[in-house]
């Protein structure tokens, strides 16, 4: 039996057909899941604790206790788009010049292969180191990142993974913070002050880390060089080229997720209970709690910081500018003109050559559908004969 995705060859037709199969939707393989056009985002989550003092009250036997509260934030930066950097070259090149420049990382120089990460990887070491100093006064993974920036420590980039800085890839980061004793402190546009502050350094200490070296000579103990060469075809101008690096730009976007509470007494002390599970409390004990609690944020309270977040890549960008002035003679230039002039009109007879002759094939066309069948060109006039 032939296959029914060809077709027999007949000799008396001198063609073969051949009828390709119609091709499943994506073929064989499960189809890809489709792209999405909304921002990608990277959420942190910070725990912070407040203890709150719980008087006595007449009638209540549980004495002096405290009211322990978690409250949870979570932390989504969303990318929006991106912008320029800081000017990290500049270069003029001069009517047929030519230069070739070397774009060196200095990353790649400072760390080794196993201790290399991405920039989203290295911000969100920064941003929990820079929360557990604030808040902990504990510099020590600080200070393990930035020995691996200046070089002396070439291993200290890897134990950013470890549990202290909190940091699973480039995905949630968990960090937390103690020794908050009022309730204010937990409203959210405060946390939100407060990681948009945190953040901000971050961004500076990554810069500062993935810095990118554009020179217009060869460093022999670069690892790692580009090399570009650049050409300025133009007779009369110069080109400036300005090096920028490329910011991701993010917004902040601050939500409680969770709260949770303990109360501790002398007599009592309560299991971790939610706000919807103040009712397992004593009778004594709920009131003076329920005062306390309702100085909290709202779960699933959301505030937008008004500012927007830069976060550097290790992407720069180089853009071109023509200089204002020329550089050439008056009468270099004014033959420039002059050349320019003549191409135009060049250009302009080709144009009109182009309607005339548009214009005879209407005229011809004319001819045929009135049925004039004379030849469209008059045969030439013979010569005059001499007497």
């Amino acid at each position: 039996m032939p296959d029914a995705t060809t077709q027999i060859f007949d000799p008396t037709d001198g063609t073969t057909p051949v009828t390709l199969p119609e091709l499943e939707k994506c073929c064989q393989a499960p189809c890809d899941p489709p792209w999405r056009n909304k921002a990608s985002c990277i959420a942190f989550t910070e725990t912070k604790t407040v203890v709150v003092d719980l008087p006595a009250s007449r009638g209540n036997d549980f004495g002096r206790g405290q009211v322990i509260i978690w409250v949870v934030y979570e932390h989504r930066m969303c990318l929006v788009g991106k912008q320029h950097g800081g000017l990290a070259y500049t270069l003029t090149l001069l009517p047929g010049e030519k230069m070739t420049i070397y774009q060196s990382d200095r990353y790649r120089r400072t760390t080794s292969e196993s201790a290399r990460f991405s920039v989203q990887t290295t911000f969100a070491q920064f941003t929990s180191a820079l929360h557990q100093q604030h808040h902990s006064n504990d510099s020590s993974s600080l200070t393990q990142l930035l020995d691996s920036s200046s070089g002396t420590n070439v291993n200290a980039g890897g134990i950013g993974i470890a549990i202290p800085l909190g940091v699973l890839g480039n995905v949630d980061v968990a960090v937390s913070s103690t020794g908050h004793s009022s309730v204010k402190d937990t409203a959210t546009h405060q946390s939100s002050d407060d990681f948009m502050s945190t953040a901000e350094q971050a961004s500076q200490y990554t810069d500062m880390q993935r810095s990118i070296t554009i020179s217009t000579f060869e460093d022999t103990e670069s690892v790692s060089t580009t090399q570009r060469t650049l050409v300025n075809n133009n007779a009369c101008y110069a080109v400036n080229y300005f090096v920028r690096k490329v910011l991701d730009v993010y917004m902040v976007t601050t939500k409680v997720i969770g709260i949770t509470f303990q109360v501790k007494t002398p007599k009592f002390v309560s299991a971790v209970l939610t706000l919807d599970e103040i009712g397992q409390l004593p009778a004594e004990l709920k009131g003076p709690v329920s005062v306390i609690l309702k100085g909290l944020p709202k779960i699933g309270e959301e505030v937008e910081h008004p500012r927007p977040l830069t976060v550097p890549t290790d992407g720069v960008v180089y853009d071109p500018e023509l200089s204002h002035c020329s550089s050439c003679e008056p009468m270099l230039e004014q033959a420039n003109l002059i050349k320019l002039e003549r191409e135009q009109a060049e250009t302009q007879k080709i144009g009109l050559e182009l309607q005339l002759m548009a214009l005879e094939v209407q005229r011809r066309q004319a001819l045929l559908a009135a049925g004039t069948l004379d030849t469209f060109e008059p045969a030439p006039t013979p010569p005059a004969l001499p007497p």
